[in-house]
């Protein structure tokens, strides 16, 4: 056999070998195998150095958390600075008034809490190494604070938070479980992820990265059927545990997670932070010199069905229109009511200007001005939308989950760019987002319509995305056919 024959052979059986394992690796530890998750360094940006506009956010943060140190809050912080499962246990157990979350009395929940904490964690992994960000208390020539904070988080980079991944991804997926709770959930996730700053361990944009890739990887954990059937066997373990009906339901209980209980109050002009908000307001303003970005910007004005399926279906290499794919269709369409619905709620509750009223400034679209001068900037209904779909459709085709995640994050983005938001308002809203979908996965029609669209992708795609077993017979004959002497 030649040398090119002898390694074709080689390739084909590699391939073979790779078919048949399936990635079982992990399985019994994590939901999404470690090649699998979504690239953090791919759809996010890099953290803004010392020297940037961004910075000054990230550094008016740093000084909140201190005085926050000698306080419960700063108590509780360095109490859940633990870095294993065990942290999620004790919160979640707290959360749904358990004695305790352990293998021996709660298997159930202990698996799920387990596999979703892995998950979360890992998902901070390659942006990590790929970035490889000096630690707040090391820039400030400080030392570790926390309790169970210690030398190694010199050699582990800070951005993303890994303690901020692994506890919203923990809580996601608990608030799927249970809908009942999940504002008090998702308010525990999010201070958990908050905690990092006051410990000194992390920057506000370590945290806010940290909530964005964890997503990413639940949004790609919810293609593994087992974290379904995780979530099921939770739920009717709590109902027992909790000596309610076997028939209780709580999914019927629960409406849209409610923003103003589960995030902080906007940033106004009296905060400490409004002036993080003005930098940043600043340094989007000079993308719009950048003809390309600014056009873009200008275009994601648009978020009627039609123009998010002609963006998002150009990521996806499909067509998503209302007559070749009306799953998908269906599914625009439901996301971006409840985007609108959910942010309205938050709107109607608490009312800030938006920058360039604020600021008396001009924008790139003056003739949307006006009608936006009686709306609340915070939080933002494009950038909840662009993230709440982005999410969706890296379950529908994971194999585009990177730019995919990439699109939804930059269409937020543009309302930053324009003058429309602030950055604390489009980040607001991409957590809302985020508990959105954690809040539509608990619906058996949602999933349905996710499974439709799923079908309906791979149906427009070109190629094969996956082997089939007819494939993989194909291939064994190759082999066979190859390994023939000559």
């Amino acid at each position: 056999m030649n040398y090119n024959r002898k390694v074709l052979l080689l390739s084909v059986s590699l391939l073979l070998a790779g078919v048949t394992n399936l990635r079982a690796q992990d399985t019994d530890t994590v939901y999404v195998a470690i090649d699998d998750h979504p690239n953090a360094g791919y759809y996010l940006p890099a953290p803004p150095a010392i020297d940037d506009m961004n910075y000054v956010d990230d550094l008016l943060q740093w000084q909140w958390g201190k005085t926050q140190r000698n306080t419960p809050r700063g108590e509780k912080a360095s109490r859940e600075s633990q870095w294993l499962p065990d942290i999620m246990r004790v919160v979640m157990a707290e959360v749904f008034g358990l004695d305790t979350i352990s293998n021996e009395q709660t298997p159930a929940l202990y698996r799920l809490i387990w596999k979703t904490y892995n998950t979360g964690d890992k998902s901070a992994v390659s942006p990590k190494k790929k970035y490889m960000r000096i630690r707040p208390f090391m820039e400030m020539g400080e030392d570790t604070w926390a309790m169970y904070d210690d030398d190694y988080l010199r050699t582990n980079g800070s951005y993303p938070s890994g303690h901020t991944a692994f506890g919203w991804a923990t809580a996601l997926v608990m608030a799927e479980m249970w809908p009942e709770l999940q504002d008090t959930i998702l308010r525990r996730g999010f201070e958990f992820g908050e905690n990092r700053i006051i410990t000194g361990a992390h920057y506000q944009s370590d945290v806010n990265a940290g909530y964005l890739c964890s997503a990413g990887s639940i949004a790609r954990a919810h293609t593994n059927p087992e974290l379904a059937r995780d979530i099921a066997a939770a739920r009717a373990e709590l109902i027992r545990i909790k000596g309610l009906p076997k028939d209780y339901d709580p999914v019927s209980r629960a409406g849209l997670p409610h923003g103003c209980k589960i995030l902080n109050a906007p940033v106004d002009t009296t905060c400490y932070r409004y002036l993080g908000d003005i930098m940043r307001y600043k340094k989007a303003k000079m993308q719009r010199t950048d003809t390309v970005r600014l056009q873009q910007a200008i275009d994601d004005v648009a978020s009627h069905k039609r123009y998010l399926g002609k963006t998002f279906g150009n990521e996806l290499g499909i067509t998503i229109s209302r007559e070749k794919t009306p799953a998908i269709w269906q599914l625009l369409d439901t996301l971006q009511g409840a985007s609108r619905d959910n942010t309205r709620e938050v709107k109607y509750s608490i009312f800030r200007k938006r920058p360039y009223v604020q600021l008396q400034d001009t924008t790139p679209v003056p003739e949307e001005e006006e009608s936006h001068i009686a709306s609340s900037s915070y939080p933002s209904t494009h950038a909840c939308i662009g993230w709440t779909v982005a999410l969706a459709l890296a379950e529908v085709a994971p194999e585009r989950q990177d730019d995919v995640l990439r699109r939804g994050f930059d269409y937020g983005q543009s309302r930053l760019i324009l003058g429309y938001h602030w950055a604390t308002d489009i980040e607001a809203s991409r957590l809302l987002a985020c508990a959105l979908v954690a809040r539509l996965h608990a619906d058996s029609w949602f999933v349905e319509l996710l499974r439709q669209a799923r079908a309906e992708y791979l149906r427009q795609v070109n190629e094969r995305v996956t082997l089939t077993a007819s494939d993989c017979q194909q291939m064994n004959l190759m082999v066979i056919e190859l390994s023939k002497p000559e």
